[in-house]
């Protein structure tokens, strides 16, 4: 199992694989998007690979308030969101910003080290947020499964 260190649309549309196992399809990004963003943000996402095959993923990306705030309030369906709803925080760090978090295990991977390997490089992805003076006003976690949620609880 490794950390993938280039994203290519094959990768995204491996992912959208892994979500159906989970979301409705009407609620999954199509795969070209999320590489679109992949292609804007690429520190937004990480990927964990194992048998060639994406197992495990996590974005973490700067969206603008009025996303974020219809997220929160269960009105907001990820498979409309484009680059378009992706904030650039280096072209204002003075602002607060606001986070959207996607976490995807596969069911095999999920007492393996694919999670702790994610976190671990967001926690390097949000030290370099937080040294370059961009502040993070909130980050908000979509929970479908039971695990899911408990696992967002945990995070607080």
């Amino acid at each position: 199992m490794k950390k993938l260190d280039q994203l290519q649309l094959e990768h995204f549309q491996q992912m959208e694989q892994l979500e159906l196992q989970y979301y409705s399809a009407d609620f999954i990004t199509p795969s070209q998007e999320s590489y679109n963003w992949y292609c804007f943000r690429p520190d937004s996402i990480v990927a964990i690979e194992a048998d060639n095959r994406v197992v495990a993923f996590l974005n973490l990306l700067p969206v603008k308030k009025h996303v974020y705030e219809q997220i929160v309030a269960g009105r907001f369906n990820d498979s409309l969101m484009t680059t378009a709803d992706i904030e650039n925080p280096e072209q204002s760090p003075e602002s607060a910003y606001y986070f959207l978090s996607c976490v995807v295990v596969a069911d095999a991977y999920r007492k393996s080290a694919a999670l702790p390997l994610m976190l671990h490089h967001y926690l390097g992805v949000l030290d370099g947020v937080a040294a370059s003076g961009i502040r993070i006003h909130s980050i908000v976690m979509e929970a479908v499964t039971a695990a899911g949620n408990r696992f967002a609880e945990r995070l607080g």
